[in-house]
């Protein structure tokens, strides 16, 4: 039984369940590529790499025999869950049945953890074999450059990157980039940025979030990315880089407990984990937060 029941009690005049500020559903699920339904603890990814043609020089020549090239990663399941008891005389002096209002809770705790997982993937190191990992080159990371946070020159080095590596929308790709509120104020500060890209910036901060975009970056808000010391990584990345692998998805039963005076448990689990396919499509912007 939750040991913050007793807060909730009739006598203090509560008639319902306010959940504190939190970020409720994932933010990232949507931006890259989903792979449900997957049995066992891992799947593997195979990834096809590019062919070069040669030109015919000579008539009735052997038909060429080049080998495909190709590489595998793996995305790992891993488990995660969350339960709680409500205690059946607990509902006797409350005005509320709780039932409900933790669900939810639950549901939103296991869909930040989406998130945390997919920000550990891109940064972290992916699987390649059986014991083999591939980090992220230094050549797809942009660095903190001293005190300076998200600057305008900071996307443009990330957008050419992009655009280096063939996996921008000219490819067919959808761009994505998150950032957190110190970020957005790193932005707002900018004075390079022109009239238009304040304008975006400002609609942001805004809150309106679906739709903006900023040098071809849709825009991702999350205070969930890694921070080392004063240093903040924030990831921009391309759709198809991505892969979240789903065994389960956010599972929630509720149930009488026999074990426990038949009282109601709350449980919610799932199966899932996250592999950074390609490098060439995710970038580390490393940026100064103080």
């Amino acid at each position: 039984m939750s040991a913050q029941i007793p807060e909730a009690f009739a006598q203090q005049f509560a008639d319902n369940f306010m959940h504190v500020a939190q970020q409720q559903g994932s933010r990232f699920e949507s931006a890259v590529t989903v792979e449900s339904g997957i049995v066992g603890m891992s799947k593997s990814i195979n990834r096809l790499g590019q062919r070069t043609a040669s030109q015919r020089l000579n008539r009735h020549a052997d038909t060429p025999l080049n080998d495909q090239p190709h590489t595998t990663r793996f995305v790992d399941l891993y488990d995660w869950e969350d339960g709680d008891m409500i205690d059946d005389l607990d509902k006797v002096r409350m005005l509320v049945d709780p039932q409900s209002d933790y669900v939810k809770a639950m549901v939103n705790a296991l869909n930040r953890a989406k998130d945390s997982v997919i920000i550990s993937a891109l940064g972290g190191s992916a699987r390649s074999g059986a014991s083999s990992t591939v980090a992220l080159p230094s050549t797809q990371k942009i660095l903190v450059d001293g005190t300076n946070g998200l600057t305008k020159a900071k996307l443009i080095a990330a957008r050419a990157l992009f655009r280096k590596n063939e996996c921008d929308e000219e490819a067919g790709e959808e761009l994505y980039l998150a950032y957190g509120n110190v970020q957005l104020q790193n932005l707002l500060t900018d004075t390079t940025l022109t009239n238009s890209e304040i304008n975006t910036v400002l609609s942001l901060q805004a809150g309106n979030i679906q739709g903006a975009k900023l040098f071809g970056f849709n825009m991702i808000p999350s205070e969930r990315q890694i921070r080392s010391g004063n240093t903040r990584y924030c990831y921009a990345w391309a759709k198809s880089g991505v892969v979240l692998g789903v065994g389960r998805d956010v599972q929630v039963d509720v149930g009488k407990d026999p074990g426990k005076g038949f009282n109601t448990r709350v449980y919610a689990k799932m199966a899932i984990g996250a592999v950074r396919v390609e490098e060439e499509k995710v970038v580390e912007i490393a940026c100064y937060e103080a």
